[in-house]
């Protein structure tokens, strides 16, 4: 849908977020609609039925998903659904064809892939915007007139595009966000959803080392594949281009192996747009990891603290167990995301560097037992803890006895309920680690 198409509508903005304040600003700024309506589910002032017996187009904030059924009612109705995404994205196709968008997504590191990307753009001199699920909300991009704009795209964004991006890349895919999609199998088409409506020019960027990405991305066009041999692929702390050493993460900032994964799709992105390899790796020089993603807190005795916060599944956690050698104490629990912790539990029993786990919160039983039943090598230590203060202290002394190691906060499933969002988790664990510093 174009933003010519919302003229003399009478629209509705379901969702008071970020994305919900920036539509309404970007409509009043540019008198579009006949009448405006703002509805949170939980707002109690006004009726839904009353402001959808008015409405022509509903614009959906990300949170509200596409299979409630009051949503799939209004389309039943006759009445229009579309989103900021796809209002921008509808834009940049037809009346802004000399910007090139590059859509990122995947359940773990599309933020941190995003924010290389946007980074090494910049610094090679591009005109490049950044948006979507970071940076701007996408509606406010739309008259930038960049070079290009690399977007972040959640399952939530791409669940029911009509338009993809130019470029689309997927950096991987596990089990997540379950309850909004109605099942995995719902989750990973709506994931994948950003490459269904690519055309013919656009090309569609891949992680081949992910088993469920390749089941999924089955059926969609102009496949390329990162990740293996002959292509951009990581080996450890090193990124490879075919038999070529281009980096080693010892000489960047960024923190755990898999983010050399992550910048493999992110350099085929950069040569796919005919952009200098080289060049683009030494900007990466600078770059700054984003907070509470494989985050380094402090060193205090000689034990490390990293906080990945972001982690919401347990495969993410294992990425980051992999990504250190050394004695790791991993800290993970959070709220019950119908998550199987069968295969994080057999990581850390063949992999002796896990010296000690804690488990918190609501799921925290759970992961225990899994670890009990699987876990049976001697010197491991298991806490079911009672709060983060707790778990934390108990990590850094283990560790502590032991000359040294890494604390790890890999929380492995969301934080709702206990925290307002993965951030101020983060910030919880940062605020604890300072604490043993006085």
């Amino acid at each position: 849908m174009l933003i010519k198409d919302l003229q003399q509508k009478s629209i509705m903005i379901w969702g008071k977020g970020a994305e919900g304040s920036a539509a309404l600003s970007y409509l009043q700024k540019h008198k579009i609609g006949k009448n405006i309506d703002v509805y949170n589910d939980d707002d109690g002032t006004v009726t839904l039925e009353s402001i959808l017996s008015h409405t022509d187009v509903i614009i959906r904030s990300p949170g509200v998903s596409i299979y409630k059924k009051e949503l799939q009612q209004a389309l039943a109705k006759g009445i229009r659904i579309t989103s900021c995404s796809d209002l921008f994205l509808s834009e940049m196709r037809t009346n802004h064809k000399k910007t090139k968008v590059i859509g990122i997504s995947g359940s773990k590191g599309k933020s941190t892939s995003s924010s290389m990307l946007y980074h090494m753009l910049k610094k090679m001199g591009k005109k490049v915007s950044l948006g979507g699920n970071i940076g701007k909300p996408l509606i406010e991009i739309i008259d930038d007139e960049s070079d290009y704009v690399v977007c972040e795209f959640s399952s939530y964004q791409a669940s029911d595009l009509s338009v993809s991006p130019h470029i689309s890349m997927f950096t991987n895919l596990f089990s997540v966000h379950t309850d909004w999609h109605g099942g995995h199998d719902k989750y990973c088409l709506d994931k994948l959803h950003l490459a269904a409506n690519q055309t013919a020019d656009d090309i569609c960027i891949i992680n081949y080392n992910n088993p469920q990405l390749r089941e999924y991305s089955v059926g969609l066009k102009n496949i390329i594949y990162y990740g293996k041999p002959d292509t951009f692929h990581a080996e450890g702390k090193f990124l490879y281009y075919g038999k070529d050493v281009l980096a080693s993460i010892d000489d960047l900032k960024i923190s755990g192996n898999h983010n050399m994964d992550n910048l493999a799709g992110v350099m085929s992105i950069i040569n796919y747009l005919g952009l200098d390899i080289k060049s683009s790796i030494k900007t990466l020089k600078d770059f700054e990891p984003l907070p509470h993603r494989l985050q380094k807190v402090a060193i205090i005795n000689n034990v490390e603290f990293i906080n990945d916060s972001i982690s919401t599944a347990p495969e993410a956690a294992i990425g980051a167990m992999q990504s250190f050698d050394c004695n790791i104490a991993i800290i993970s629990g959070g709220i019950e995301n119908h998550q199987d912790y069968q295969q994080y539990a057999k990581f850390i029993e063949h992999n002796h560097k896990v010296r000690v786990a804690v488990t918190l919160f609501q799921c925290g039983p759970q992961i225990a037992n899994d670890i009990r039943q699987y876990v049976k090598r001697p010197g491991f230590d298991l806490l079911e803890a009672q709060t983060l203060e707790e778990g934390v202290e108990f990590a850094y002394k283990k560790l502590k006895s032991m000359g040294g190691g890494l604390v790890l906060f890999s929380p492995t499933a969301p934080s709702f309920g206990y925290y307002k969002n993965f951030m101020e988790r983060g910030e919880h664990f940062i605020k604890i680690v300072k604490s043993l510093e006085k």
